[in-house]
C-alpha cells in the first residue's frame, strides 16, 4: 500500500488534550474537563504514513521529530477516531519507536473520511490536539448523521442514563449507570479516571473530559462549547470490561 506524507499543523485544526484534571491543567475549568486551547503558540505538526490496516504518524516541531512528550491519563499518547459523520469511534493508544514513529493497527467496519485526533501534553503538561484525516476503501454502510436524544441506553446489560445540564458558564453531565437488578455497579479506574467523555460536533470541534465527583454518579465538567449539537462518547470500566455509550446532545 501506498503511503500519504501530509503535514498537518496544529493552527489549522482544534486544540485540546488528556491534560492532568487538577483545575490549575484546565485552561480556567472546573475540576475534570477541558476543550479548545491556543492554536497561534505551536508549531507541532503532523507527519501521516497511514495505510487502511495501520494508522502511522510523527509529530514534527519545525522540521525535527517531536519527542518531548509526558504522560497524560497513564498514555504519552492518546488517539481518537470517528468517520466524519460521527459514527464508528475509537479510542486508542499508538506505540512509539526509537525513531519517534507512533504506530497501531487499525480497522474498521465501513469505509469514509475518518478524523484522527491525537491528543497528548508535553512534558511542561502544555497540551495539543492535532486533528488529520483518512480516507479509507470499502463499503460506507448507512451514513450520514442521525440525531437520536434518547437519554437511557442498554449497553451490554448495563441502563445508562444521561443527564445534561447547562448553568451560566459551567456545562454538567451526569451518568446514573445500573445492572439488571438496579444495582449501581462499581466503576473501576480506566487511564486514571473512572470516565472519560469525549464530545465531537459536525464541524469537528472536539472537548475531552473526565469524570470527578462520586464513583456511583460520575459527572463530566466543561465550559459551553461553541457548536448547537454534540455527539458525547462516554466510556467506562466495569469487572475489567470497557464500556462505551454515545448520546446526542444540543447546549
Amino acid at each position: 500500500m501506498k503511503y500519504f506524507l501530509p503535514l498537518l499543523t496544529v493552527g489549522s485544526v482544534f486544540l485540546s488534550a488528556c491534560a492532568p484534571t487538577s483545575p490549575s491543567a484546565q485552561h480556567g475549568q472546573p475540576s475534570g474537563g477541558h476543550k479548545q486551547g491556543n492554536t497561534e503558540a505551536s508549531n507541532l505538526v503532523v507527519r501521516d504514513w497511514s495505510t487502511d490496516t495501520e494508522i502511522v504518524f510523527s509529530v514534527e516541531d519545525d522540521g525535527k521529530t517531536f519527542t518531548d512528550y509526558g504522560i497524560s491519563h497513564t498514555k504519552e499518547m492518546h488517539l481518537i477516531v470517528v468517520r466524519n459523520d460521527l459514527q464508528h469511534f475509537q479510542h486508542l493508544h499508538p506505540e512509539r519507536d526509537a525513531d519517534g514513529i507512533w504506530r497501531i493497527p487499525f480497522g474498521t467496519p465501513a469505509g469514509g473520511t475518518y478524523w484522527i485526533y491525537a491528543d497528548f501534553i508535553e512534558k511542561n503538561e502544555l497540551p495539543h490536539t492535532i486533528r488529520f484525516e483518512r480516507t479509507l476503501s470499502g463499503n460506507r454502510g448507512a451514513e450520514g448523521i442521525n440525531k437520536n436524544f434518547e437519554n437511557v441506553k442498554t449497553v451490554d446489560g448495563y441502563r445508562i442514563a444521561f443527564h445534561p445540564s447547562v448553568s451560566g458558564e459551567e456545562v454538567t453531565f451526569r451518568y446514573d449507570i445500573t445492572n439488571i437488578n438496579g444495582d449501581k455497579p462499581h466503576l473501576e479506574e480506566y487511564l486514571g479516571a473512572i470516565g472519560h467523555s469525549v464530545l465531537i460536533s459536525p464541524s469537528g470541534d472536539f472537548i475531552h473530559t473526565h469524570a470527578s465527583g462520586e464513583r456511583e454518579e460520575p459527572m463530566f465538567i466543561t465550559a459551553p462549547p461553541r457548536d448547537p449539537f454534540y455527539r458525547a462518547f462516554t466510556q467506562f470500566q466495569i469487572n475489567g470490561k470497557v464500556l462505551t455509550v454515545d448520546f446526542d446532545w444540543q447546549p
